[in-house]
C-alpha cells in the first residue's frame, strides 16, 4: 500500500568504501574523488574512526594519520617504518616487533653466501648485496651503525682470544 510519507535522509554513521580508502591509502585515485566534501569533513571522519583505521597498521600509519596527526612529513612507503622509528613515533609493541624483524634481516645478510636479487637475471653479492638488502628491508641507519660496530668489536675480541691461546 502506497504512503505519503517522505523518507528521512540520515547522515551515514560509518564510512563509505571510498572514504575508508582515502583515509587508509590517500588520494590520487579518481575513484575516490569526492569522498569528502572538504578537509573538515575528512578530519572529522578521521577523528571518529581513527581507532578502527589504525588497527592492524603495525609499523606503518594510514594516510589519515600522516595528513592530520603526523609531526613529520611522509617519507614515502619504502622509508616509512625507519622514519617512524627514528622520530620515536612507534608504540612499544610495534618497536619491539620491528627491531626483531630488522635484527633477523641484518644477521641474515652477514652470511658469506648471502645474495640479493634485483631481478631474475641480476644478483648482487658481498657488500653491495648487504646494502641493497638493508635498503629493501628499511633498516634505520642508526641501527646499522650500532650493529656493525658490535660485530667489529666481537670479531676483534675473538681474534685477540685466538691469538692469546697457545
Amino acid at each position: 500500500m502506497p504512503t505519503n510519507r517522505t523518507p528521512l535522509r540520515r547522515r551515514r554513521r560509518g564510512l563509505s568504501h571510498a572514504q575508508s580508502m582515502l583515509l587508509l591509502f590517500g588520494g590520487g585515485d579518481a575513484r575516490w574523488e569526492g569522498a569528502f566534501d572538504d578537509e573538515a569533513e575528512a578530519r572529522d571522519a578521521w577523528q571518529r574512526h581513527r581507532d578502527r583505521l589504525m588497527a592492524g597498521c603495525s609499523g606503518r600509519r594510514p594516510a589519515g594519520w600522516w595528513l592530520f596527526e603526523s609531526p613529520i612529513a611522509w617519507p614515502g612507503y619504502d622509508r616509512e617504518r625507519s622514519a617512524l622509528y627514528d622520530a620515536e613515533l612507534l608504540e612499544d609493541g610495534e618497536r619491539a616487533e620491528l627491531l626483531a624483524f630488522w635484527r633477523v634481516q641484518f644477521e641474515r645478510a652477514q652470511d658469506p653466501r648471502f645474495f640479493h636479487a634485483l631481478n631474475p637475471d641480476h644478483y648482487l653479492h658481498g657488500p653491495a648485496a648487504r646494502r641493497a638488502h638493508y635498503r629493501a628491508t628499511d633498516i634505520p641507519l642508526s641501527l646499522l651503525r650500532e650493529w656493525k660496530a658490535a660485530r667489529r668489536r666481537s670479531a676483534h675480541t675473538i681474534s685477540q682470544l685466538a691469538a692469546a691461546t697457545p
